[in-house]
């Protein structure tokens, strides 16, 4: 799990948002309105909205992003968060603690893992 989030506005450009990832050298930015979870986006979804020829100077994230996404929370298996990955074609999920987001794990830092916490990777 990457302790890095990155947060935008969900009417920030997805300009903004790329730099800000760039920035933090981190492939997703989640989506926060009054302190609740409410999208992540992620390179690839930049990528996607400049392949269909969306501006991304003014194209909001909002447009873009995936709504309301899967989670998991700090105790949940690296196997767990693996299979929920594959199944449903992510790369990036929200870890989820008592504060609300605290972390982000990929599909990269699950390479190679075992039976141990998403926290611990």
């Amino acid at each position: 799990m990457s302790p890095t989030v990155v947060t935008v506005d969900a009417s920030a450009t997805l300009d903004r948002a790329a730099q800000a990832m760039m920035e933090r050298k981190v492939g997703s930015a989640v989506i926060v309105e009054a302190g609740r979870l409410v999208g992540i986006i992620t390179e690839r979804d930049i990528l996607r909205a400049v392949a269909r020829a969306l501006v991304p100077w003014s194209t909001p994230v909002s447009e873009c992003m995936t709504p309301e996404p899967q989670t998991v929370s700090p105790q949940t298996s690296a196997e767990e968060a693996l299979s929920m990955m594959l199944s449903h074609r992510f790369r990036h999920l929200p870890v989820i603690g008592d504060k609300g987001v605290m972390g982000i794990v990929s599909l990269r830092d699950l390479a190679g893992s075992e039976q141990t916490p998403v926290s611990d990777k």
